[in-house]
């Protein structure tokens, strides 16, 4: 290897350094922006909006009105047809019981829903955070681990002729001048 080896190599380990600070400042840039949406996510997760929450529920008590207002519609016509006034009653009763019931539960659905997914936007911040992480420390060590490796070829490249020849040169020049005193 001569010169222009090491020339080569002392020129990508000046190339994998400023790679790695290129990095290095690009990582923060990310992090500065990233890191506190993914930090609220993981604190405050939003779930569903107010505005979500309230139209499921509201989507729940229009369809358990309806529910609630065919029953008693249905049990109207079978006491006109059967001409016995409290014979449908208790349907109409079981009727709303069930209603509300199902009521309860799609109310209760929705907050389970909403749990669940605020967990998800923990787990998804907390995991993007890790992923920030290792993207910026990688990218980063690995660049410099490109320039130490051409620093090492550059320290193991060996001088070329000329360099050899001069070397050999000052050292014949030195021991004479050593050996005159």
């Amino acid at each position: 290897m001569g010169s222009g080896v090491k020339s080569q190599a002392l020129s990508n380990a000046g190339t994998g350094q400023q790679m790695s600070s290129d990095l290095y400042g690009q990582a923060n840039s990310a992090y500065g922006t990233l890191s506190p949406q993914l930090n609220a996510e993981i604190t405050n997760p939003t779930g569903y909006t107010p505005a979500q929450k309230a139209a499921q529920n509201t989507a729940a008590q229009q369809s358990t009105g309806g529910s609630m207002s065919g029953a008693v519609g249905q049990g109207a016509l079978q006491s006109a047809r059967t001409r016995n006034a409290g014979g449908s009653q208790a349907a109409i009763a079981q009727s709303a019981r069930t209603a509300g019931q199902n009521l309860s539960n799609a109310a209760l659905q929705t907050e389970t829903n909403n749990a669940n997914l605020q967990q998800q936007q923990r787990q998804a911040g907390l995991q993007g955070l890790q992923s920030l992480y290792g993207t910026t420390l990688g990218g980063s060590e690995n660049a410099l681990g490109l320039s130490n490796q051409a620093l090492s070829t550059a320290n193991q490249a060996k001088p070329s002729f000329w360099q050899q020849l001069g070397s050999q040169a000052a050292g014949a020049a030195l021991s004479g001048a050593m050996g005159a005193v």
